[in-house]
C-alpha cells in the first residue's frame, strides 16, 4: 500500500469513527471515488441520519502545495446538497493532513475564499 493510500484509509477509519458509511475511497478495498464537478474527492462518506454527503481529500507536505490541491480545496468545500432534507447545505469537508503538513494546511484552507468555513475540518492523519 501506498502513503497515498494509507493517508485516505486513515481518513476512511477516521469517517467510520463519526458513524459514516463510507460511499468510495481511493485504496483498496473500496469503490473508486468519482470525479465532482472537475475535481475527485479521496474519501466520500454518507450521514444516514442526517441524509448528507461527506467529502474528504489527504495531503502531505509535497501534496498540500500542489495547484490541483488547492483546487480540490475549493471546489469540494463549497458544494451544498442538491436534494433531501439538507438540500442547500454545505456539506462537511476534511482535509486530512500529515504532521509536517499542518501548517501549510492552515494557510491553503485560509486562501479559499468561503463566506463560512463553518463545514471545513482539518484532520491530522
Amino acid at each position: 500500500m501506498t502513503k497515498n493510500e494509507d493517508m485516505v484509509r486513515d481518513l476512511a477509519t477516521n469517517f467510520q469513527t463519526k458513524g459514516l458509511e463510507i460511499i468510495s475511497a481511493k485504496c483498496n478495498g473500496f469503490t473508486e471515488p468519482v470525479e465532482v464537478q472537475g475535481v475527485t474527492p479521496d474519501v466520500i462518506g454518507w450521514d444516514s441520519e442526517k441524509e448528507v454527503y461527506h467529502l474528504g481529500i489527504v495531503a502531505d507536505s509535497e501534496i498540500i502545495s500542489d495547484d490541483s490541491t488547492k483546487e480540490k480545496m475549493q471546489v469540494l468545500a463549497k458544494m451544498a446538497m442538491g436534494v433531501g432534507p439538507s438540500q442547500g447545505k454545505r456539506l462537511p469537508f476534511y482535509v486530512g493532513v500529515t504532521k509536517d503538513a499542518n501548517t501549510i494546511a492552515d494557510e491553503k484552507l485560509e486562501e479559499i475564499d468561503n463566506i463560512s468555513r463553518e463545514n471545513i475540518e482539518k484532520i491530522l492523519i
